[in-house]
């Protein structure tokens, strides 16, 4: 339960993040379905959210994410909020309803568990739960009767004095054999998930990995592809321009968004990948004359990483250096300057394979 406390003198309502996380303060928010704007501040990050009929109309951010704080409230990980009845925004820039996102959100874990079963030739099991330990996803389907049994008294062990282990960062996990199996619970703290798994000893080394590695982390980066992929107002797809010269930084935004695509413009390579791992696009405009890091580095990384490696990128290069730039390959595919709206759009519809 979400502890909030009321101003004598006003209706404003007050609290802290402490064992909840923000997405649960929201679920606290849209389940009255009245009116409410949400401020909160965590370090440096400050957010404003204004949510009405059980969906998330807008999203502010005084940080580096600006609308993005949309996409990423597991940037508050604590803080402070404030809930305001009657306070309006002047806009409306997304369109969430916050039941379809959490639909979306274990679909997401659900597809993160069947895309590593088939790597295991044991049995497995997985179980989620919420800090009140209340169930929210589980697949025992590639299990046994034993090892249920055995997760499920973990867990219980573990409810006696409340996983202080893992929730003070003490330890990445518990974790019991028995009878040929292991079994284990690991925590996320942004989420304030428990994740419990189970699977054959040998198999250990394995599981552990995934879950460490890629489990955890992909689980925290699927709360923003799942609230990107609920919102309304992102109609087509999201491209990233990164683009050195501002006039053809614009031109490549007008053209994008009047098609109805959402777009993000930045300055050099760096940012480029950062805003590749925060935005999540669907294609990436690369011009060939990046700062601090090349075009061909750029690319090159992308394609190393498994979250971004399958994501199209088009290199905007003058017709004179496409030989050199196609050698020490920077795009899958490539656009000769000088810029048209109308032929990037067709061609990044063409990538997406949209009409």
């Amino acid at each position: 339960m979400v502890k909030i406390a009321q101003f004598k003198d006003r209706e404003d309502l007050v609290g802290r993040i402490e064992s909840e996380s923000l997405l649960e303060v929201i679920d606290h928010i849209v389940k009255r379905k009245s009116p409410m704007y949400l401020w909160i501040r965590f370090g440096g990050e400050e957010g404003n959210f204004y949510f009405r009929e059980g969906k998330l109309v807008y999203a502010g951010s005084r940080s580096l994410r600006g609308k993005e704080a949309a996409y990423h409230p597991l940037a508050f990980r604590t803080g402070i909020f404030r809930i305001v009845r009657g306070r309006e925004p002047e806009t409306e820039n997304v369109d969430i309803d916050w039941q379809t996102f959490k639909k979306n959100f274990l679909a997401e874990l659900q597809k993160l568990v069947l895309n590593f079963l088939p790597d295991l030739e044991g049995k497995f099991i997985i179980k989620i739960v919420d800090f009140k330990l209340r169930d929210l996803f589980y697949h025992f389907e590639s299990g046994s009767r034993l090892q249920r049994e055995i997760l499920i008294q973990l867990f219980q062990a573990g409810a006696e004095h409340g996983f202080k282990s893992l929730v003070r960062g003490l330890e990445d996990k518990v974790i019991e054999f028995r009878e040929g199996f292991f079994s284990a619970v690991y925590y996320i703290p942004e989420l304030r998930y428990f994740i419990g798994v189970s699977g054959e000893k040998q198999e250990q080394e394995q599981i552990d990995g995934w879950m460490l590695q890629q489990f955890i982390p992909r689980a925290r980066e699927s709360v923003s592809v799942a609230l990107r992929r609920s919102d309304r107002l992102s109609v087509r797809a999201g491209v990233l321009a990164v683009i050195p010269d501002r006039l053809l930084g614009e031109q490549a935004r007008s053209a994008l968004s009047s098609a109805g695509f959402k777009s993000w413009i930045c300055r050099d390579g760096f940012e480029g990948l950062v805003r590749a791992e925060d935005y999540r696009p669907d294609l990436i405009v690369l011009s060939y004359d990046l700062d601090r890091i090349s075009s061909a580095e750029v690319y090159a990384r992308l394609k190393r990483k498994e979250e971004s490696q399958m994501i199209p990128v088009i290199c905007l290069v003058p017709e004179l250096h496409r030989p050199e730039l196609e050698k020490a390959a920077c795009g899958d595919i490539y656009y000769e300057l000088p810029f048209s709206g109308k032929k990037l759009v067709k061609m990044v519809e063409n990538l997406l394979e949209l009409k």
